[in-house]
């Protein structure tokens, strides 16, 4: 589902996977954390790639992500030249500061392979766009702004755009985008895939 809730898009998508695949993707990826992990920063690891062929469960989420970047999201007007990407795993009470990712890519994606299940009977939206523990926020460039009271006009949507990760759930947006995310709150470590991805033109 594309969303124009910015001067930029985003999308939010439920790619099926079941969840045998989903645990199977968070055991292996936790591995490679453990063993890239040079600190206790989010940041303190390692260089490395999941999306460089040496992980099949990896490369399998590329074959089931990047066909819907590429139909439901960029379209005919380009197409994906690169994927690079690495998990972000974090325990209790971390969180992640508000940043963009414009230096590293065109577009990025972000796959939770743990979390909240989705209700299939239920409007995804509705259960996606909620604000609380863990919440992952997208932002427009007017996000430092309270927002109380202010006057929206028709064509803006609000400065952030709450996402509750669910597990199954793909988010991609802008690399450009400021993005952040509140405190987790669990005791099993909560993980991310990043899929940083480069576009092309095809066309203008």
């Amino acid at each position: 589902m594309k969303l124009h809730l910015f001067p930029t898009v985003a999308g939010i998508w439920s790619l099926g996977r079941s969840v045998v695949e989903d645990r199977e993707l968070y055991d292996t990826l936790l591995q490679v954390h453990g063993r890239m992990k040079t600190g206790g920063e989010i940041w303190d690891r390692h260089t490395h790639d999941v999306f460089d062929g040496s992980i099949p469960v990896a490369s399998k989420l590329a074959s089931d992500a990047l066909p819907v970047l590429q139909c439901d999201f960029i379209g005919d007007g380009g197409r994906i030249v690169h994927l690079q990407g690495r998990e972000v795993v974090r325990a209790n009470g971390v969180e992640i500061m508000p940043h963009s990712d414009e230096d590293e890519c065109h577009l990025q994606a972000v796959y939770f392979p743990n979390g909240t299940e989705l209700d299939p009977a239920l409007d995804l939206i509705d259960q996606v766009n909620v604000f609380g523990p863990n919440g992952f926020a997208l932002c427009n460039p007017d996000w430092r702004s309270s927002g109380f009271g202010k006057l929206l006009m028709p064509w803006e949507s609000h400065a952030k755009f709450w996402i509750k990760p669910h597990r199954g759930l793909l988010v991609a947006f802008d690399a450009r985008a400021v993005h952040f995310q509140k405190p987790y709150q669990g005791d099993v470590p909560f993980m991310q895939v990043l899929l940083n991805i480069n576009v092309e033109r095809t066309y203008g």
